[in-house]
């Protein structure tokens, strides 16, 4: 598995925005959808990406982006601290296959969590912070995304960028 996301603590159409002037680039499609649906949404006709695709939804004031690729992982904490502003924000990831896991977490613009552990490139995990408690490993990552109960929803938008 390797699932993936972020979320911003403001209303979707302002951090939809947000996303676009941080990419520097609007979307190219939307498309409202159910969760069974979001893959064939995200692909094209030959089951290519149709781009980078998000699937996002409004949970108890957050705004939800599941990454769909991947296209959001690997991004410095400075770089997201630059999207989330002054708004709450968490970013977090993993993948059981290589044995990688990120997880940022971002409160009043200050970076309060970042750890990365990745056993392709050791030497750049890390592990800075204490946002989070008892965050020492990627399962510990995995863990922390089971748990969170704002990623998830039935029904929501995929933008394909």
């Amino acid at each position: 598995m390797n699932p993936g996301y972020f979320r911003l603590k403001q209303n979707m159409e302002e951090a939809v925005q947000r996303l676009c002037d941080w990419l520097e680039k609007n979307y190219k499609e939307k498309i409202e959808t159910y969760y069974s649906n979001v893959l064939d949404a995200s692909l094209n006709e030959n089951n290519q990406w149709k781009g980078s695709c998000v699937y996002v939804y409004e949970n108890e004031g957050w705004t939800v982006f599941e990454d769909l690729m991947g296209a959001f992982s690997f991004i410095d904490a400075e770089e997201w601290k630059a999207f989330a502003k002054e708004d709450e924000f968490v970013f977090a990831a993993y993948n059981d296959a290589m044995l990688y896991a990120e997880l940022i977490v971002i409160t009043d613009g200050v970076v309060t969590k970042n750890f990365m552990e990745n056993d392709d490139i050791p030497e750049d995990n890390i592990n800075e912070g204490n946002g989070v408690a008892d965050i020492e490993n990627w399962t510990d990552v995995a863990a922390f995304m089971d748990d969170d109960d704002l990623v998830n929803s039935d029904k929501g938008t995929v933008y394909i960028f």
